[in-house]
């Protein structure tokens, strides 16, 4: 077999799993997220053409974890079948070593990488930064649909707003209680038994028209209440001053550009600030650019230890699992060091992959000795057991 024979034939054998990790990592992470998409159809009334936009600028966020879980994912039921079904011990019977497997799956490692790291740099920033000015649209333009009901509503300044409830698709509003504190010198609590809410783009308001019901109103310096009886009654308040904070509000280090984040490192560094925030972020992104490379290695590498007996397409599932939450419960632990500046970003957050890395290195110098792992043959005869008594117990049911 030549090698670009045998490079395209590993290629094939691990493009499958690759896609079906990844569809199934991405909606797997997704399904939160679409369900308040779902949500915001059903009971706010944003249109589809704008549900769409807000996915796509989610998704880069999920791709750049799923990739590099579906590489690894793909190598484990790639070269795990052909483990499991002897092809690879014919290859090395036909003089194919371990460094020629390991070189077409690490060409394919960069490929992801490079992909990753677009991702992380570039692509999610972006997605981030344009998901939050259509997050401020959406709110601007519908913050009369973000009320709940039967709620004490208080997101807005000196203002508190009640609603029974909600008719959709969320401009109608019954069992209406507004309590307006923005005058120091008096106290209004507005009742209404119907409010239609709209929102006006020239005045660059919220308009609350209710009908059939009573102002209350208090004076600091005077005891007692006045009672109002109204058949309508306009209620304004101003957008400006509602949605001023989120307007106003800087981005944030994950929705800045590779280019921002770097100069406001530099400038807060020049001001005799740490900015770590920043630097944490930074690393992130790069470090997690580089993580495919690293799985490409110890996938391959747990695919040609020597087994005691054949695994399973649920076995690599199991392994892919284990090394994912192996990896995100260390880059948790170093982001957390990183985020209180017990540790230095660069070393907090290239942890796991430093760690992950000399394991893979571990174990592929192991295959190359053809040396199996001490513990191996407990866990695959353990697994082995499990599986059967599991299967066991389908049949059963």
């Amino acid at each position: 077999m030549t090698p670009k024979i045998l490079s395209r034939y590993l290629v094939s054998e691990i493009l499958p799993p690759f896609l079906f990790g990844l569809a199934a990592f991405t909606f797997v992470l997704l399904i939160a997220r679409l369900l308040k998409l779902i949500e915001l159809v059903i009971s706010r009334g944003v249109p589809f053409l704008q549900i769409g936009k807000l996915f796509s600028l989610i998704l880069p966020t999920f791709l750049e974890m799923t990739f590099p879980m579906a590489f690894l994912l793909a190598i484990l039921l790639g070269l795990g079948r052909l483990s499991n079904d002897q092809e690879l011990l014919a290859m090395k019977a036909a003089g194919v070593g371990p460094q020629q497997i390991l070189w077409p799956i690490g060409v394919v490692a960069a490929i992801v990488a490079a992909i990753t790291l677009c991702l992380t740099l570039i692509a999610r920033p972006a997605a981030n930064f344009a998901l939050k000015k259509e997050l401020y649209h959406i709110a601007k333009s519908r913050i009369g649909t973000a009320l709940k009901e039967k709620v004490f509503n208080d997101d807005f300044p000196k203002i508190l707003i009640y609603v029974e409830e909600i008719i959709p698709p969320g401009n109608t509003a019954q069992g209406v209680l507004i309590v307006d504190k923005r005058d120091p010198a008096r106290e209004q609590i507005i009742l209404g038994k119907v409010a239609l809410i709209t929102t006006d783009e020239e005045s660059n308001t919220l308009r609350f028209k209710l009908f059939d019901g009573s102002v209350y109103e208090t004076e600091k310096n005077r005891p007692g209440f006045s009672q109002t009886r109204y058949n309508i009654y306009d209620f304004k308040l101003d957008l400006d001053e509602l949605t001023g904070s989120l307007k106003r509000r800087d981005a944030g280090p994950k929705e800045m550009s590779l280019w921002h984040l770097n100069r406001t490192i530099q400038e807060k560094l020049r001001q005799g600030g740490k900015a770590i925030a920043e630097r944490v972020e930074l690393q992130q992104r790069l470090s997690f650019g580089f993580i495919p490379l690293v799985f490409g290695l110890l996938g391959v590498a747990l695919t040609l230890l020597p087994r005691t007996s054949r695994a399973n397409r649920s076995w690599g599932l199991m392994l892919c699992l284990f090394w994912l939450l192996a990896y995100y419960v260390v880059l948790s632990f170093g982001k957390a060091l990183g985020d209180k500046g017990v540790l230095h970003p660069v070393p907090a957050l290239w942890l796991p992959n430093v760690l992950l890395g000399g394991v893979a290195v571990y174990f592929y110098r192991k295959a190359l000795r053809e040396s199996p792992l001490a513990f191996q043959a407990r866990l695959e005869q353990a697994w082995a057991t499990t599986s059967h008594y599991f299967a066991r117990f389908k049949r059963r049911a």
